[in-house]
């Protein structure tokens, strides 16, 4: 069995769903420093002559880009700032008793039992080779890496209960036996996984207070919601040129990137409707620089 402070620093954490501008991929969360380098850029064409003659941007467009460009930056530090936190903290961060794995693959979000993670709520890979007491070598050899489901104080208890309710049976007395004994054992079993269960929960939850990593955690949450209430001011603004139709699709790509990577392949009216509006942001980007 493994210490319950052994580090997770070897483990790999990967990300958790998050928005960002331009990249808006499931599962990777990166910040959208790409906002903060073409913004200036439309700002800049939309506040002169922008690119039909005369005609200059819509002020209140260009306003709440301004803002949206903020957020990015807000978001981006905000996500910076965790990243560095979860660079600091890694080392120190237990992994999960093996006594408490449970179904492997649980970064695909399927299971309902909670996955391992990381100090700041990444999911956990674990290198199966050392998992000697509940994995067979086929497995390990076959499934190098993986995130495991992790057992809870809380729900072992009420396994607990159910256990120690249970009547053993048996057809015969060899049998009753048996069952008898394997009641035993589960029960014994369980109240090992509880205790191991909650100075897991004990320690991480130290970790994560001392550490700041919840605060950290609901800021990005936070500016990650003033972007996406940025974008949309940004959408609701009439534009006048070019530029202006670059920062509204600039801005679309935060609030519907991921169902245009979707569906921009499909024959549907939301497929056409994403092809659009990447062809707009690469047009009107042309025609900016």
């Amino acid at each position: 069995m493994k210490p319950i402070n052994q580090s997770a620093g070897e483990a790999l954490a990967i990300e958790l769903p998050s928005m960002s501008r331009r990249k808006l991929l499931l599962g990777m969360g990166a910040a959208s420093a790409a906002a903060v380098a073409i913004a200036p850029d439309a700002y800049g064409a939309a506040v002169g002559q922008g690119f039909s003659g005369d005609q200059a941007e819509n002020p209140e467009l260009i306003v709440a880009y301004q803002k949206f460009n903020d957020a990015c930056a807000q978001l981006e530090e905000a996500r910076n700032s965790l990243e560095w936190l979860a660079d600091e903290w890694r080392h120190q961060w237990p992994l999960a008793p093996e006594e408490l794995l449970h179904g492997a693959n649980a970064q695909d979000g399927r299971g309902t039992m909670p996955a391992e993670r990381d100090i700041v709520g990444r999911y956990l890979i674990r290198d199966t080779s050392e998992l000697t007491k509940r994995l067979a070598p086929k497995f390990r050899r076959e499934t190098r890496n993986t995130c495991f489901a992790i057992c809870t104080a809380n729900e072992e208890r009420k396994l607990l209960q159910r256990w120690k309710k249970s009547t053993p049976t048996g057809r015969t007395e060899k049998a009753l036996a048996r069952n008898r004994a394997y009641r035993v054992k589960a029960i014994r079993e369980c109240e090992l996984r509880i205790h191991l269960a909650d100075q897991y929960e004990a320690e991480t939850a130290r970790l994560r207070l001392v550490s700041g990593a919840d605060a950290a955690r609901l800021r990005v949450r936070g500016a990650d919601i003033l972007l996406q209430k940025a974008a949309d001011e940004v959408s609701k603004c009439q534009a006048c040129t070019v530029a202006g139709l670059r920062m509204k699709a600039d801005a679309l790509t935060v609030t519907a990137g991921a169902l245009m990577k979707i569906t921009k392949s499909d024959d549907s009216p939301l497929g056409q409707i994403a092809r659009f509006i990447e062809s707009v942001a690469e047009v009107a980007g042309r025609a900016s620089t």
